[in-house]
C-alpha cells in the first residue's frame, strides 16, 4: 500500500487571482519579501499497488480525467511508502 501526494497547481502562465490577492495582502501585513504567491491544492490518496509503473497509470488517468483540468492546470505527485501495522 502507497499514499500519494497529488499537487494541483495553476499553470505558469494562467492568471493566479487568488495567489495575487493573498500577496496583496502579505504586503499589506509589512512583509513586502514575500512575492509571487501561488494557490493549489493537494490530495492524499492511498493506493493498493506497488508496482511503480500501475500507480503511475492511475495517477494519471484520474488526474487528467477528473481531478485537474489539464487546460489550464498542471499536476505532479510524490509516491510515500506506508508501513502497515501488524
Amino acid at each position: 500500500m502507497k499514499k500519494i501526494e497529488l499537487f494541483i497547481t495553476l499553470q505558469q502562465q494562467v492568471l493566479d487571482t487568488q495567489g495575487q490577492t493573498l500577496t496583496r495582502a502579505v504586503h499589506d501585513l509589512g512583509y513586502p519579501q514575500i512575492n509571487d504567491i501561488r494557490v493549489g491544492k493537494v490530495l492524499y490518496i492511498t493506493v493498493d499497488a506497488t508496482a511503480d509503473s500501475e500507480i503511475e497509470q492511475v495517477i494519471q488517468t484520474l488526474s487528467e480525467k477528473l481531478f485537474a483540468n489539464t487546460v489550464i492546470e498542471e499536476y505532479s505527485y510524490n509516491v510515500i511508502e506506508v508501513k502497515e501495522n501488524h
